[in-house]
Formats: C-alpha cells, sequence, structure tokens
C-alpha cells in the first residue's frame, strides 16, 4: 500500500474516515467531522492549487489520509510558505507504518512546493504520534491550552513545526 494523490471520486471515503476517527474522541475536540460540503470545498480547493492532500487504500476502501493546506488557506492572517498538516488513520491500521509513508510522502510533497516550514497540532496523550513526529525531526512550539476532549478526558494539544529549508 502507497501514498496516492487525492482524486475527485475520494470525497466520500475521505469523509466516512475522518468521520470515524473523530468519533472516537480521541484526537480531535470536536466530536464529528465537518460537514461533507465544507471538506468538498477544501479537498477542491487543494486539488486545484496542487496543494498535499493524499490517500492510502486497502481494498477499495481509503484506510488513510494526510494533508498539509498552506496557513494563510486555515486562517487569513497564516503564512502562505507553512503547511498545516492533518493526519487520519483508521484504528485498525495504525501502528503500520502508514502514517510514517504518508508523512515522507507529504514532507517531500511539500519541499517541491516550495514550503519553507509544517506545523501541526497534536496532543499530548497521542504517544505514537509524537514519536513518528520526532522521528521526522518536527520540535515542539508551544503548549496550547488544556481542553476536554470528546471521549470526556482533559488533554492538552501542543503545536510542533519542521523547518524545511
Amino acid at each position: 500500500m502507497q501514498p496516492r494523490r487525492l482524486r475527485p471520486g475520494d470525497l466520500d471515503g475521505f469523509h466516512a474516515l475522518f468521520s470515524e476517527v473523530a468519533a472516537e474522541g480521541l484526537f480531535s475536540t470536536r466530536p464529528c467531522a465537518p460537514p461533507k460540503a465544507v471538506i468538498a470545498r477544501a479537498l477542491e480547493k487543494a486539488q486545484h492549487n496542487g496543494w498535499a492532500v493524499y490517500v492510502i487504500e486497502h481494498d477499495g476502501r481509503i484506510i488513510a489520509t494526510a494533508e498539509a493546506y498552506p496557513d494563510n488557506y486555515c486562517r487569513p492572517e497564516g503564512d502562505p510558505a507553512v503547511g498545516v498538516l492533518g493526519m487520519q488513520v483508521q484504528a485498525r491500521w495504525r501502528r503500520q507504518g502508514l502514517g510514517r509513508l504518508l508523512l515522507e510522502t507529504l514532507i517531500d510533497h511539500c519541499r517541491e512546493q516550495g514550503m519553507g516550514r509544517i506545523e501541526l497540532q497534536v496532543f499530548k496523550s497521542n504517544h505514537p504520534a509524537l514519536a513518528l513526529y520526532g522521528r521526522y525531526g518536527f520540535a515542539w512550539v508551544a503548549d496550547l491550552p488544556p481542553c476536554q476532549m470528546p471521549a470526556g478526558h482533559q488533554d492538552q494539544a501542543q503545536r510542533m513545526g519542521l523547518d524545511l529549508a
């Protein structure tokens, strides 16, 4: 299984995976995925601009995704040379190297696009993700305020960054 670029017909599978991971209540403060129409607009914009959005499939189903949108797409005051990373892996496929494959592909894509940095947010309880990002050189930038997770526990996100230059 190898990452591939997002295709126009991937919306349903992308949204289904996003919904499944959000429903776990462990990796986002959102209890559910954004509406499909919101995701559709973001994916169309990404395809049009050649931004990094990759998926991994197994038996025709999307089981992992990773994307890096320019920071100024995510926040009006953001920096267009900074990519904001998001990643989702279906629970039964975690710890099998899919995150590594996606991350390597995304880093290469962002470098080729001329981005100078990739940033992400990850919860301190997500030890496997912290270890993965650390292996690729992502470093702590800042702690964010503690928050209540949909699964019911308190957690705290931290921002991490990787300079690509």
